[in-house]
């Protein structure tokens, strides 16, 4: 028995992930509010996930050690769904259970892995304080976070993310699993939360060399972060041969191409995201079903639209909800596939009725989302203007490092007055001087104009923290790599609200508004291989007396207390009450010894301050001069 407690204890502490061995979609641990505070405590863990293939003969397994969210003992791809309600707050505490890590630091730690068992969170798409949301924050291994994440009560409901965004490490962890759902749901009557609906997070491992990435495979990351933890994917064949591996092997909720049941005519929701930090993908849908796209990047459509073409672009960390509706009786799978791999992604399975089963929904489409009293995603007036620049131009080849370029005019790809150009250089700050210009007023509207890359014919896909924005316009570059491009073949189109868009050979006009929180606010590249090499910034939101009034949340900052941490803090706080004590207990033995009657008051306050050894008249020249303000 003790050594059967002792495996078991040593499994635990492993945190052998099974994301799920059936064919059939697997269901995910969700996280519900209580009384509004949804509570959650996740930890990261070296984990070895089995995941079973289909395809690759029976038995075969894709196998790779990865760091994984674990929830209530339990590690898995992706992490649990965590749910929130408007007005409402997340509790959440991460623990850093990663073993240690050998690095030199230096000045290129800017524009290099390093630290890959370092981590935190950020919640990706949702409108919220980025001194909660802050990723310059991070927890080394034995450390933890604490976010206690204020939801605004006038957050629209919707499909959103959380996942690891610690620079350095931030590609490898997400690539490698460390990512999970977060859905704010909605306390309306709303029709389409009432749909039967499934989450969907399509993950990619890029185990070679293929036209989808613009990033590392596996193997390149193991041998750029040395001897900390290698991921050494395989593919293992039921006998243990090993298999070669393809160029990319896309998992649905941790599964290798899943069935997903659906009632035949049921209206059904399809929340669908992108979990990558790498790579682009065009999803093909079965021509037995109407699909109808309800939302983009969390943000209700004003009336949702039909996929005429039965295909959707996805850059990294595009999110739909998509309402299927499948009339096809035949009971057969209906694949899903990628568009240029001609290889599906997961199926469809469309069941007839049961008796037990509900009714279908009586909803019409085009169906019609009224977007009232959503001032933080209102963008229509801007007062104020501003360049972003994506180019590589000036950088090298191999690139040593990716920047960004802001300021008032970036239309040429060199650094100049007016077109600051940077790689990631940590944390600005509150000072306005180390934001060259870009510092906007709470409540003001930015319109930017984004000016792609003309060296990489993969567009950066931009992703800004915080604020929503609205796509405006995309001009091509004449004699660009995207001349004949339009951002409709991306599956973008003008007036929609996304949090993350790709940035082609040209120019890309936004618009957003810096909305009811004050602070740093993060942009970046989200192809995290460049993000880690430097492709990241932030401008300044700050107070204005003719803005808004700023938003106050109960905590200002994510608390980051490690264990060490703590002890110090208690024993400094000892310290200072036994000095107070000590204080107190003094001035009363000479209040008692030295009563203040008016006859000897003053001659009592003399004998006080003179038994002090330092006296206000000695002391040197220097020390006696009055202090001045320093210019």
């Amino acid at each position: 028995m003790t050594r059967r407690l002792a495996f078991c204890f040593f499994l635990l502490l492993l945190g052998v992930a099974m994301p799920g061995s059936g064919r059939e979609l697997a269901p995910l641990r969700e996280v519900f509010p209580l009384h509004g505070r949804t509570v959650v405590d996740l930890r990261v863990r070296a984990s070895e996930v089995s995941v079973p293939l289909r395809g690759y003969g029976e038995g075969a397994v894709f196998t790779y050690t990865g760091r994984l969210y674990v929830y209530d003992n339990v590690a898995s791809v992706p992490g649990p769904v965590i749910h929130v309600k408007p007005g409402g707050k997340l509790v959440m505490r991460m623990f850093n259970d990663l073993g240690g890590q050998t690095y030199a630091h230096g000045e290129d730690e800017f524009y290099n892995f390093h630290e890959v068992n370092t981590t935190n969170v950020h919640f990706h798409g949702v409108h919220g304080d980025p001194r909660v949301d802050d990723v310059f924050k991070t927890a080394s291994p034995g450390n933890f976070l604490k976010y206690e994440l204020e939801i605004p009560k006038k957050h629209l409901p919707g499909f959103h993310w959380y996942h690891t965004h610690a620079h350095g490490s931030a590609y490898l962890l997400l690539m490698g699993g460390l990512f999970g759902p977060f859905i704010i749901d909605s306390t309306t009557n709303d029709p389409i939360a009432s749909l039967p609906s499934f989450v969907l997070m399509v993950h990619l491992y890029r185990l070679g060399k293929s036209n989808l990435c613009d990033g590392m495979t596996m193997e390149e990351v193991d041998i750029a972060i040395r001897t900390n933890m290698s991921s050494r994917p395989r593919i293992l064949s039921k006998s243990g041969k090993v298999l070669p591996l393809p160029l990319d092997l896309f998992l649905v909720n941790g599964q290798h191409k899943p069935t997903m049941n659906i009632n035949r005519g049921e209206k059904t929701l399809l929340r669908l995201a992108f979990a990558a930090g790498s790579c682009h993908l065009n999803i093909s849908f079965p021509k037995e079903c109407h699909f109808h796209v309800a939302a983009i990047d969390g943000v209700p459509l004003k009336c949702t639209r039909e996929l005429k073409d039965n295909w959707l672009y996805f850059t990294t960390a595009t999110r739909y909800d998509v309402v299927a509706v499948c009339e096809d009786d035949e009971k057969r799978e209906l694949p899903v596939i990628s568009g240029r791999l001609e290889e599906p992604i997961f199926y469809i399975a469309v069941r007839s009725h049961r008796s037990k089963q509900r009714r279908p929904h009586e909803i019409t489409f085009p169906l019609s989302f009224p977007l009232t009293n959503v001032s933080y995603l209102t963008a229509d007036n801007p007062t104020m203007w501003r360049d972003i620049s994506f180019s590589q131009e000036q950088i090298p080849t191999p690139k040593p490092y990716y920047v960004i370029g802001y300021g008032t005019d970036c239309s040429s790809p060199v650094h100049s007055e007016t077109c600051f150009r940077e790689h990631f250089s940590g944390e600005k700050g509150e000072l306005r001087e180390n934001y060259h210009g870009f510092v906007v007023p709470l409540g003001a509207t930015v319109e930017a104009r984004v000016f792609g890359d003309p060296t990489d014919i993969v567009p950066h896909p931009l992703h800004l923290h915080v604020n929503h924005f609205v796509f405006v316009s995309f001009t091509p570059r004449k004699g660009g790599l995207h001349e004949n491009f339009s951002m409709s073949e991306f599956g973008v189109f003008s007036g929609e609200l996304r949090d993350t868009i790709p940035i082609l050979d040209g120019v890309t006009i936004i618009r957003w508004r810096a909305a009811t929180y004050t602070g740093e606010v993060v942009y970046h590249c989200h192809i995290l291989t460049h993000e880690d090499l430097g492709m990241m910034t932030s401008y300044l939101v700050y107070s204005s007396a003719a803005g808004e009034t700023r938003t106050e949340t109960v905590v200002a900052a994510d608390k980051i207390v490690g264990e060490g941490d703590a002890g110090r803090f208690f024993f400094l706080v000892l310290a200072i009450m036994f000095l107070l004590c000590c204080l107190l207990c003094g001035l009363y033995k000479w209040w008692c010894s030295n009563p203040p009657h008016p006859s000897n008051w003053a001659r009592s306050c003399r004998e006080f301050f003179a038994a002090f050894s330092y006296r206000g008249d000695e002391g040197t020249e220097a020390e006696l001069q009055p202090l001045r303000m320093s210019h």
